[in-house]
Formats: structure tokens, sequence, C-alpha cells
């Protein structure tokens, strides 16, 4: 065991060692995430929201995204937990813009399979899952080949009052997570 930990630590020095200019990485690793609800829960007997989102995360770049020299696009797949703590996958395709080497913001559409919470007039009945659509704003700061991303994600709730069942757009929740390109 002692010898692989070694070649793992050798190696694992050798990548983050590399230079890496924001143009040249292809691939990066999105690690962890944590949150902050702008809106608290939305009735007195909802359950606290998870904000340490427990995961990880594989993104592909493609460089002159759509004929563009400026942009970039980024395809990803992630694990996490969601904000019930439970089993969250995502699949996502997002437009980037770089402002300079440091900076880029873009779009960020595509499906995560989730729980949402489920009120019938205005008590918590507990939890589902869900296929839901993503759709954010997205900001991330880079130095090198380590990144921090901000995302702002509509919280949806699915209420059921006097008969009617529909889904409810809450206050934004503000997203993060750290990353590592390659």
């Amino acid at each position: 065991m002692g010898g692989k930990a070694g070649l793992l630590i050798i190696l694992l020095a050798g990548v983050l060692s590399a230079p890496v200019h924001a143009e040249q990485w292809r691939h990066q690793i999105r690690l962890g995430g944590w949150s902050y609800h702008l809106e608290d829960e939305p009735f007195e007997d909802s359950p606290a929201y998870n904000e340490n989102h427990k995961g990880i995360g594989y993104y592909y770049r493609i460089n002159q995204c759509h004929g563009s020299a400026s942009w970039y696009c980024q395809v990803g797949v992630s694990y996490l937990r969601d904000s019930f703590d439970n089993d969250m996958g995502t699949l996502t395709w997002s437009w980037n813009y770089p402002f300079n080497d440091y900076i880029a913001g873009g779009i960020v559409l595509g499906v995560a399979n989730r729980t949402v919470a489920e009120y019938q007039d205005e008590v918590f009945q507990g939890t589902d899952r869900k296929w839901l659509p993503v759709v954010a704003p997205k900001l991330e700061f880079s130095y090198g080949r380590f990144s921090v991303g901000f995302a702002i994600f509509p919280q949806v709730d699915y209420l059921e009052e006097n008969g009617s069942r529909e889904y409810k757009i809450g206050k934004p929740t503000l997203f993060w997570d750290i990353a590592i390109a390659f």
C-alpha cells in the first residue's frame, strides 16, 4: 500500500506542477459543492436544507465552441448530495465567455435527477425523486489550473393545494464548487 500511495503522490505532483494556460486545458475535475439557500424552508415543518454537497464531477472543454474564437463550451457529468442530502446526478452543457485569464461567465443548461420537497396544503409530505431541468448563470474565477465556480439555481418544490398540483419556484440558491484542470 505504501508504494502505491507514494506513486499516486508523485503522479499527482507531476500533474499539478505542469503549467497549463486557460486555453489549453480540456479536462476538469470538480470537487464537492456548497450552497446558500436564499429562501428559508418554505413552511414550518420543512426539513433543513443540506448545504454541503459532497460529490465529484468531470467536465470536458471544447475550445472555439460553435466556431467562435472567444467562447468555449463544457459538457459535464456530476454526482452530488442534493439539498435534502440525497443522491443527485447531473448532465450539463455550458457556454462560457472568458473575460480574461482569470474570470469567465456563462450559462449552464442540463438535466438533474434529484429530490424535491412535496407539500400538501402547506404540510411537508416528504421528498420525491424527479428529473428537473438545469438552467443557471455561472461565473468562474481561475488561477492556473485551479478554479472556483459560482452558479445561481432556482429552488424547486412540489405543492398540492386544494387538489391542484404544481411546481413552485422559490428564491434562488447560490452554489459554488472548486475544480482542477488538466
